[in-house]
């Protein structure tokens, strides 16, 4: 800032210059600050415990693996192995035998499929950046099916066609009827071989015998994959 002084009458104007300071300013340090750098390259998951999944279904969450390269270098992506693919079957987008490149990432994703009823497990062997990570899978194959039968007629003549209805099966899945006879009173027993069929993508089939013999024959259904049995089902033969 600059101030005028006014002179007394007659004479000149004489400029001061005034320097303003400010008082109480006081001097300030610099507190040394302290960088966290991530790692380079992590694996990341989800849970390695696949739910209780219907036997011949796919569990609704699959488990992913996420390679993550922070680094300003690629990083060696090796191999992926799985001990248990018919079961635990995966896919990848990671470049294997080639390299992750700086900041980016790639995945591995295992489903379950159980294939049987009861526990199953796989070992996933990923080998990146020169290490390898192992992660236990488990999961347990259950019982989606509940078998029904609806046979019609109950009786009939001695060419009654013999109609079992399933649904709720394994989709696509084997089948199988069994039979026990009982004759009429003055005919022969015979012994019923059980048959084979396949019920369709969505778990339903249509079974069609021709029962010719006077007697009872009751009925039912094994579902092969799940090894669960139908309830029992007679229909007479006249």
């Amino acid at each position: 800032m600059r101030a005028i002084s006014r002179p007394p009458q007659g004479g000149h104007y004489i400029l001061f210059a005034l320097s303003l300071f400010f008082a109480g300013c006081s001097s300030s340090t610099t507190t040394p600050s302290t960088t966290v750098t991530p790692a380079t390259f992590v694996m990341t998951w989800n849970s390695v415990a696949f739910p209780n999944t219907g036997v011949g279904t796919t569990a609704a969450t699959p488990l992913v693996v996420t390679l993550w390269n922070n680094g300003t270098a690629a990083v060696p992506v090796g191999t992926v192995t799985d001990s248990n693919t018919t079961e635990f079957p995966f896919t990848t987008t990671c470049q294997m035998s080639g390299s992750l490149a700086p900041g980016s990432t790639c995945t591995v994703t295992t489903g379950f499929t159980p294939n049987a009823m009861g526990a199953q497990t796989a070992t996933l062997t990923i080998n990146a950046n020169s290490t390898s990570q192992e992660l236990d899978l488990t999961g347990t194959g259950a019982a989606i099916v509940s078998p029904k039968l609806a046979i019609t007629p109950a009786s009939g003549s001695g060419s009654t066609l013999f109609t079992a209805s399933v649904s709720a099966a394994t989709p696509s899945g084997a089948i199988v009827l069994q039979t026990v006879y009982t004759p009429a009173p003055g005919n022969p027993n015979i012994s019923f071989a059980p048959t084979s069929w396949t019920a369709d993508a969505s778990g339903n089939l249509s079974i069609t015998v021709t029962s010719n013999t006077p007697g009872t024959y009751e009925n039912w259904i094994v579902d092969v994959a799940s090894g669960l049995a139908s309830n029992h089902v007679a229909h007479t033969v006249q």
